[in-house]
């Protein structure tokens, strides 16, 4: 009994407007005039179109043996980029340290056969490991390492004190030990107090 007052609410207070009948018949023909021939062209077009979409389908997938292929070389291409890569990396470490060694090449200012004496004393390496600079200090000095550094360096600085400014920057960057000669600025560079 609702539902039959909600209508009469409705229709009485013009919100829901009836069409005249003559244009609803008239678009009721002419949608069943054309329906069977819109029928016809819709079947056709779907039929067209899962024929087409499933030859694209077709066209797009590769076959059993493409795929096979493609694996294989993508897996070959793989390997030999891995294999290309680690031959690169074995040359260029030999050419390193080939140079280092001919001492072409420091490690960190350091010459090979400096680090090659400091390598070979335990004591000189427990307390670099350890991070106990003044130990490691006095056994650098105690193998002669400061003065070999200053002899190797020696023809690339006009004066002594640059020299010996660059040999104790060097053992400070290495080692961490600043000498009782510098001391260190803001920007981590040693700063000579006697000169």
């Amino acid at each position: 009994m609702i539902w039959p007052l909600k209508q009469m609410v409705e229709v009485f207070s013009g919100l829901r407007r009836r069409r005249p009948q003559k244009l609803r018949v008239a678009k009721i023909a002419s949608q069943q005039k054309n329906s069977r021939l819109q029928r016809r062209l819709r079947v056709h077009a779907r039929r067209n179109h899962a024929f087409f979409s499933l030859l694209q389908r077709r066209q797009n997938r590769p076959s059993h043996l493409k795929q096979q292929l493609r694996t294989r070389y993508s897996h070959q291409l793989w390997q030999r980029g891995l294999v290309a890569t680690v031959i690169g990396l074995i040359v260029g470490g030999g050419i390193w340290i080939n140079l280092f060694v001919t001492e072409q090449v420091t490690l960190g200012g350091v010459p090979y056969r400096i680090v090659n004496k400091f390598w070979q004393d335990k004591e000189a390496r427990t307390a670099y490991f350890a991070g106990d600079s003044r130990t490691l200090h006095g056994r650098l000095q105690d193998l002669g390492v400061e003065a070999d550094i200053k002899d190797y360096y020696r023809d690339r600085f006009p004066n002594e004190y640059e020299l010996d400014q660059y040999i104790h920057q060097i053992m400070f960057d290495r080692t961490g030990y600043v000498g009782a000669a510098y001391q260190v600025n803001n920007y981590g560079r040693l700063i000579s107090i006697e000169y």
